[in-house]
């Protein structure tokens, strides 16, 4: 296998978002046998980034849920490419969100603005803790930012604890002409019609000359499900919902017990 595509939250990370040193020993060695490493996460730029950062790698990252492209390096972050959002469908979801009271999360490169609904917790990735990047704003600040010409989104995203309620948001989003997907189980997300994180593989191994025949993917959500039926080998984790270990080609350990690692190994 010439490539790896593998998730993070639910995949390459365990149930408290940590990485496992044996995942990254793996990575590694699989590294530096040739193999080219991508990060496909709904993750942020800016996480997915940190997390090749701490593992001490260079490779590919297909971030936001593949709407962003890029090639990581020592020296920089190259762009290959970004889909952004239309404005009036952004408005439109956000609109949506407020009548619904669901905290919602507008993303870009260099970060995301939230407007948290009912002053709850946030729920999973990266805003279980507090970062610079993650931007806090009032429904008027957003309003703002959504206006303004200058500022461009690449993925929504909506959370509540109330899983009825969300799904409630899923309906209406989808009767607006907004399909969204499960991303984790208190977590949807839209994006530019025609991308996800499948379509961003096939762009980058196109780019790269590599075909989807030699590569492989590993993830756990719906939002993987694209990623995996179109990589040559798809491998769902043992935590995976089922209807995505369904369309996956193997099933691996799970988060906790260091699926990607013992997946991985097989082809090295």
């Amino acid at each position: 296998m010439k490539l790896a595509a593998i998730d993070l939250d639910g995949t390459l990370l365990n149930s408290q978002h940590q990485l496992l040193e044996e995942n990254t020993r793996i990575l590694r060695r699989a590294q530096q046998q040739g193999m080219k490493l991508v990060l496909a996460t709904g993750r942020s730029v800016v996480s997915a980034v940190e997390m090749l950062d701490e593992m001490q790698l260079e490779g590919y990252i297909l971030a936001l849920n593949g709407t962003f492209i890029a090639q990581k390096t020592k020296e920089e972050l190259k762009i290959l490419r970004s889909s952004q959002l239309k404005k009036s469908n952004v408005q439109k979801a956000f609109e949506i969100a407020q009548e619904e009271k669901v905290t919602f999360v507008a993303s870009n490169q260099t970060g995301s603005d939230r407007v948290v609904a009912e002053d709850q917790a946030e729920l999973v990735q990266e805003f279980l803790i507090k970062r610079a990047d993650l931007r806090r704003l009032t429904a008027e600040e957003m309003q703002g930012k959504i206006a303004d010409a200058a500022v461009h989104y690449l993925k929504l995203a909506f959370t509540n604890q109330d899983r009825g309620r969300l799904l409630r948001l899923k309906k209406r989003l989808e009767a607006a002409g907004l399909p969204t997907i499960f991303s984790d189980t208190h977590y949807i997300e839209y994006v530019p019609e025609g991308v996800n994180k499948g379509t961003a593989l096939q762009f980058l191994c196109d780019n790269l000359g590599i075909p989807l025949s030699d590569t492989l993917a590993i993830g756990d959500q719906e939002n993987d499900i694209e990623l995996l039926q179109l990589s040559g080998i798809g491998i769902a984790m043992g935590n995976a919902q089922e209807h995505v270990k369904a369309v996956a080609d193997q099933v691996t350990a799970t988060n906790d017990q260091t699926g990607v690692a013992k997946a991985l190994i097989r082809y090295l």
